[in-house]
């Protein structure tokens, strides 16, 4: 069945510039997908039909999904209709990175009818849509700078098990860019060096070097969410844990996948709304 998966990602550190002139932020991030995903039924029709899964969530031309193919369309002579389904269990501003996913994966379709197309400057242009969606074209563990657009794959992150957390609420992500702009000074973006370190040596980040630019600002947007850390942290006794993106979602890292269900089914005992276990997901897209 033509069914494309749509990972949710994690932030391995964020590293933020301040606002340039383009009116955008340089970041500088290792990012990895997990197995946790939307799924998308995408085939080739005889007219345009779009389905989501969630009545609040319209596959209008506004929708980054349709948007998406509208992108691709332009680009790829003779590119058929499409009749698509998003089924869609990423939580929607988490920082989980499943709009963009999601987009990305129309380009992985579209991309099978476009051979002669360079993938690496598709690849590329595709940040046209979204910061994150280059990285979703290719999935795995990735180091992002730049706008997102420069991409370096990195050796795959060891097979390890995650639950992300969730407090059960939404945060803006230009809300939380609008606090770091107030709050003024990034890290020294250090951190990534030797998160990448630790990656090619096979071993979990510590969480002390797992620093993300945008979690104060985050903090200062949703001050519950302070609460709702420290919960985390007390219960994942010394693993490692980050807030992904501009949050509101939390990850621990841990030992392999029965690990990840065993921490998610103590979160929820301790309170916590949404606790979903899963595993690191490698690359399926061309190096």
């Amino acid at each position: 069945m033509p069914w494309y998966q749509a990972p949710a990602k994690i932030n391995l550190g964020l590293w933020v510039g301040p606002r340039d002139q383009s009116g955008f932020h340089p970041v500088d991030t290792v990012m990895q997908t997990v197995a946790f995903a939307d799924q998308l039924y995408l085939e080739p029709s005889d007219h345009m039909l779009w389905e989501s899964s969630r009545s609040d969530l319209p596959m209008d031309p506004a929708n980054l999904v349709v948007r998406s193919y509208t992108w691709c369309a332009a680009r790829i002579a003779g590119l058929p209709p499409i009749r698509g389904r998003l089924d869609k269990v990423i939580p929607v501003g988490a920082g989980l990175g499943g709009g963009s996913s999601d987009a990305a994966a129309v380009i992985r379709w579209a991309l099978t009818y476009a051979s002669e197309l360079p993938f690496s400057e598709t690849v590329h242009d595709s940040g046209e849509l979204g910061m994150d969606v280059p990285f979703f074209v290719r999935g795995g563990t990735a180091r992002a700078e730049g706008y997102g657009d420069i991409l370096t794959t990195l050796p795959p992150m060891r097979p390890a098990g995650v639950v992300l957390a969730n407090p059960g609420i939404s945060l803006s992500t230009p809300r939380v860019y609008e606090a770091y702009d107030r709050m003024g000074k990034p890290s020294d973006g250090e951190q990534i060096g030797r998160v990448i370190e630790a990656l090619k040596t096979g071993a979990l980040p510590d969480s002390g070097d797992l620093i993300n630019d945008l979690e104060e600002p985050a903090l200062a947007v949703l001050p519950a969410l302070r609460e709702f850390r420290d919960l985390l942290q007390r219960t994942a006794e010394g693993f490692p844990i980050a807030m992904s993106g501009s949050g509101p979602t939390y990850f621990i890292l841990g030992q392999d996948e029965d690990w990840a269900e065993w921490m998610a089914r103590r979160l929820t005992a301790r309170g916590v709304p949404w606790a979903q276990p899963t595993t690191v997901l490698d690359s399926w897209g061309k190096k």
